[in-house]
């Protein structure tokens, strides 16, 4: 069920809402969270009910090892976490990863075996990366297992099970005595939750999926772009992939926050920053957390007593931030355009902390914008490429002088559908919120229930009802992962 989907903005979310607020007042917040934990176990098997048997099995598994850790003393505590971490591990490999890793060693493989095709669990990638912050969180003593259902209604909440944003249990769990609490300040989230999920059904219905017209087009004449055809295309992918996933996850944030609950926020204006460092800092912000925490912190306090790294902190520094975005990047997906848009982070990232430690000339503010603009621009290329041939393609194009300024393949985009005089507002509004405009969870935590908000809500409400109406609405890129 998507977001931008009728079904889900008319029926599912306001019938979620309804009963949660009217079984707090009549049974109190227990039942609230029992009701809240049923509508997020049908919310995830629309998609299929095999999803959760996969589903209940990391929920329950975990839980037991979390309970086992908590349990136990040191030395076999810290073993109880490595096998948890190596399970959780294997259970996202089974089912992300096997084919991908036959693909590598085929000749180990008995000739004419054909790997079998397991069902991909939705949201794998994510709910498995929030368990095992939840063993850490456990293991170093900051939170206890608590109850199954605390758990379950942690782990399967629906606002942010199929693609976050990450959430942590010592942040989330203390909150489950607020599902529909209508009392005094938190009267507010209603409105305010309402406020951000319309901008985040805008976003994606009206900007995404207007952008995402001309970028698939632009992948699907990767072969004959000119330079500037070629930029044009990939820009329109990143302006894509940031009004769709933070579309998404603004609905999260506003579809919790009508419930009482609040989670962490995932952006803040990325496309304003005028560096890669800051760029992280501002994208996928749950991921960048963790990331830094649970794998570029151990992989450099692992490589940095060894040779040649125990010498120069910041190579090491430099290996280990390369080694967790290649990660980061396998993470997103079992293909090598996710690898290769990972390890260009990476030296992205690299190049960038030497620049800053070894004190370089400070570049000017509107050119540091646009390197770091156009390195992310060259990565995300790969990132939305069907193999690494299309996307290296595309990025030869970007520095290819020859036919330069050509523009066949953009002038036959209206032979074909893709319209300027429909998709042109939505993209030029598109840009001028991504550089200009405030992020809308700043206008979140400013807004307030004046009659001028709520009829620019309503507004951004009424249009995305119009382009969902008129569209058959897309999958969220992040499903995918």
């Amino acid at each position: 069920m998507l977001f931008a989907s009728f079904p889900y903005i008319l029926a599912f979310l306001p019938c979620a809402v309804i009963v949660c607020i009217l079984l707090r007042q009549l049974a109190g917040p227990r039942a609230a969270q029992i009701w809240v934990l049923a509508a997020s176990i049908f919310f995830y098997t629309r998609a299929g009910y095999f999803n959760l048997v996969y589903l209940a099995l990391s929920i329950l598994g975990n839980w037991l090892l979390a309970r086992a850790i908590n349990r136990a003393e040191e030395p076999a505590k810290k073993r109880m976490l490595v096998t948890a971490l190596v399970l959780n591990t294997a259970y996202l490999c089974v089912f992300k990863y096997l084919g991908f890793l036959a693909s590598l060693v085929p000749f180990l493989l008995p000739h004419g075996f054909a790997m079998p095709e397991i069902p991909f669990p939705l949201g794998i990638s994510f709910f498995t990366v929030t368990q095992i912050m939840y063993l850490v969180d456990c293991y170093e003593g900051s939170l206890s297992h608590g109850s199954l259902l605390d758990h379950a209604t942690f782990v399967s909440f629906f606002p942010y099970v199929i693609s976050g944003p990450l959430g942590r249990a010592k942040r989330m769990r203390h909150q489950f005595g607020n599902f529909g609490s209508v009392d005094g300040a938190r009267a507010g989230n209603l409105a305010r939750g309402l406020f951000q999920f319309s901008m985040g059904l805008f976003k994606k219905a009206v900007i995404a999926d207007s952008f995402a017209r001309i970028s698939t087009f632009g992948y699907n004449s990767a072969k004959n772009l000119s330079c500037a055809e070629a930029w044009f295309f990939g820009i329109a992918y990143v302006f894509q992939i940031y009004f769709d996933f933070s579309g998404y996850s603004d609905m999260a944030i506003g579809s919790a926050r009508m419930l009482g609950i609040d989670i962490p926020a995932n952006f803040d204006a990325p496309y304003k920053a005028k560096s890669i460092i800051e760029f992280w800092q501002r994208w996928h912000i749950s991921l960048t957390s963790f990331i830094t925490t649970y794998l570029f912190t151990p992989i450099l306090l692992t490589i940095k007593s060894r040779r040649p790294f125990k010498r120069d902190l910041l190579f090491a520094s430099a290996f280990a931030t390369f080694l967790a975005m290649g990660i980061a990047g396998l993470w997103h997906g079992a293909a090598w355009t996710f690898v290769v848009w990972g390890f260009l982070h990476g030296l992205y990232l690299g190049i960038n902390q030497y620049w800053r430690r070894k004190k370089m000339p400070k570049i000017p503010g509107l050119l540091s914008w646009a390197i770091t603009f156009a390195a992310m621009t060259i990565a995300e290329v790969f990132f939305g490429a069907s193999s690494v041939k299309q996307g290296a393609m595309q990025v030869a194009s970007m520095f290819n002088p020859h036919h330069a300024l050509m523009h066949d393949n953009i002038s036959r985009m209206g032979v074909e559908g893709v319209s300027f005089k429909i998709f042109g507002v939505p993209l030029l509004i598109g840009a001028i919120a991504a550089f200009v405009g405030p992020s809308s969870e700043q206008l979140a935590r400013e807004f307030r229930p004046t009659i001028w908000n709520c009829a620019y809500g309503a507004a951004l409400l009424l249009v995305g009802f119009l382009f969902v109406n008129s569209n058959i609405p897309s999958p969220f890129i992040y499903f995918r992962f």
